[in-house]
């Protein structure tokens, strides 16, 4: 080590060997000065040459005769001592300086002493300690080092073990019996940063990666002797089932294998394709196969405890307690199974039960046509069971006072609404003739708009005008009633006419003119309409149709 004269001192040497040749001189100048107080039995000229040679030169080799210890590591080849450029021992160690002189010379200062040629590196939280933070007796392992007599623990630098437990308590009390520096870094104990927990028995996976190791590896005290302080249980630690460390919230129900639904991915993850639900209470069936487990068991998988004794217990009346007066107060299973909503097992033999027997077309309407309002809601209670409670009234009133009687059914039935069975002789106008051939609807048009789809019934006129036009063009009009066509026409035969022209007009009609077709005196002539048959305004003068000569044969003159 560098850091004193070393021409200084060799003539120091050189001065003892020359003193010590003159015998005349005083023992006190001989010596270049007193030993330390550890080689104090070196004093006097006769203990010399146990360091020096004769010409004055110190020997390393005469040291390492006391000096065992580094004799050691200079044959083992292990520690400071080992090293080429510290074999010259005067290099750090300087005596003759007196009792109390350090013996030890550090280049800088003893906290600059490099520690890296030890062999062993200060890192970490290591760098920051005070040599005699751990060069102390306590912290010394060697044997040889604790039996050497000339050795001072108190002062030696010598003795301490590379191992962390020569140093450090072991936390884990045994427990493991790798090095600790597998597992921890010099810079902080905490995380255990090398430590790897896929190498263990139980290798972490899904949450578990996430859990905090003291929810595993508690800290266990001391039971004997009893004690406060402990350490972390490490190994043993049970694992072999998962109710070693977990709760069985089934308590036992589906079996000690937790692994058979579950896996470390999360709990509320079930592997449904492995979970059998018949080992429950509740065997699922139907559509509840397909229901997402969570619908029931909650995004947490709550495992219970779960009612289901009745469907109401998971799902709401969809029917809003309609039928809570039934004897089964409404039981869903009563009209549907878990095979689906639809169909319900409402059937029509059942509805034949109820107040409205279903028939004729109402077999083929869907349920909602009738059980639900344009609103939307449910209904299920009707006022009444008569057509107007579900069908507008598409006469507007009109035939109310038929209605009264036997309602819609009094024309018409449930098979189809265009079948239509009306007696017209319960009204004013009795159907008779071609008239019971016509077509409804021929005479009770529709009105309005086309969307419009109301019918005009009453009130009607019965007079033939209101749906015939006047062929006529008014020429037998009477009063202000207008033309009565049954004086002449009835309704069997437009032709077969009951006109008496000897009654009814002022031509009768006798002899030879019973004969002559009518057309013959009553032409059809044209208007601004079109032709028409002229009756009134014929003359009855002779000469209109005969001429001036009788029979057609008279002179003209």
């Amino acid at each position: 080590m560098a850091g004193f004269d070393r021409p200084r001192l060799f003539a120091a040497f050189a001065a003892l060997i020359t003193l010590t040749t003159v015998v005349s001189l005083a023992e006190a100048q001989i010596s270049p000065g007193e030993l330390h107080s550890s080689h104090a039995f070196l004093e006097g000229v006769d203990n010399c040459v146990r360091c020096h040679s004769p010409q004055g030169n110190q020997l390393p080799d005469k040291c390492l005769e006391c000096h065992t210890l580094i004799a050691e590591q200079r044959r083992t080849g292990k520690g400071l001592h080992a090293r080429t450029e510290y074999r010259e021992c005067v290099l750090c160690h300087v005596e003759h300086h007196g009792r109390d002189y350090n013996l030890i010379y550090f280049e800088g200062g003893e906290e600059s002493f490099d520690h890296r040629v030890t062999g062993f590196e200060l890192e970490g939280k290591h760098a920051g300690l005070k040599c005699r933070q751990c060069h102390r007796p306590e912290n010394i392992r060697s044997q040889s080092v604790v039996a050497a007599k000339n050795v001072s623990l108190e002062r030696t630098w010598l003795g301490l073990e590379r191992a962390c437990a020569s140093c450090h308590v072991d936390e884990h009390h045994s427990q493991f019996t790798q090095a600790c520096g597998d597992c921890h870094a010099a810079s902080s104990w905490r995380p255990a940063a090398g430590f790897d927990h896929s190498a263990a028995r139980f290798v972490l996976r899904g949450r578990h990666v996430d859990i905090p190791c003291d929810k595993c590896h508690v800290f266990q005290t001391f039971v004997d002797p009893p004690s406060d302080s402990g350490f972390v249980r490490y190994r043993p630690v049970d694992h072999g089932q998962c109710s070693s460390c977990h709760r069985d919230p089934h308590a036992g129900r589906l079996g000690p294998n937790c692994t058979d639904c579950h896996d470390a991915a999360g709990w509320g993850q079930v592997r449904a394709e492995s979970f059998d639900h018949d080992r429950t209470r509740y065997p699922v069936e139907g559509r509840h196969i397909t229901v997402p487990c969570d619908k029931c068991h909650g995004a947490r998988g709550s495992t219970g405890p779960l009612k289901f004794a009745s469907c109401s217990d998971c799902h709401s009346d969809y029917h809003e307690r309609a039928f809570a007066r039934r004897d089964k107060r409404g039981a869903c299973e009563e009209c549907h199974t878990v095979q689906g909503f639809r169909p319900a097992l409402f059937t029509i033999s059942k509805h034949a039960a109820t107040d409205f027997a279903l028939s004729g077309a109402h077999l083929a309407i869907p349920c909602e046509k009738c059980h639900r309002t344009p609103e939307g809601y449910q209904k299920f209670t009707f006022t009444s069971v008569e057509c107007l409670e579900c069908h507008r009234d598409p006469h507007q009133g009109q035939v109310d006072r038929l209605v009264a009687v036997a309602g819609c059914r009094t024309c018409h039935t449930d098979r189809t609404w265009s079948d239509v069975y009306f007696d017209h002789s319960t009204t004013s106008f009795p159907l008779a003739g071609r008239h019971t051939t016509v077509a409804c609807r021929s005479c009770h048009l529709r009105e309005g708009p086309p969307q419009v789809t109301e019918v005009r019934f009453a009130p009607l006129s019965d007079r033939c005008e209101s749906c015939h036009t006047d062929v006529h063009r008014g020429q037998f009009a009477g009063d202000e009633t207008g033309t009565d066509c049954a004086r002449c026409h009835t309704p069997p035969a437009w032709t077969q006419l009951h006109f008496d022209h000897t009654r009814d007009a002022s031509f009768v009609l006798d002899g030879a003119h019973r004969a002559v077709p009518c057309n013959k005196c009553h032409p059809s002539v044209s208007d601004q309409t079109g032709r028409y048959v002229r009756y009134r305004g014929v003359t009855t003068q002779c000469a209109a149709c005969h001429g001036n000569s009788a029979g057609g044969r008279e002179s003209k003159s």
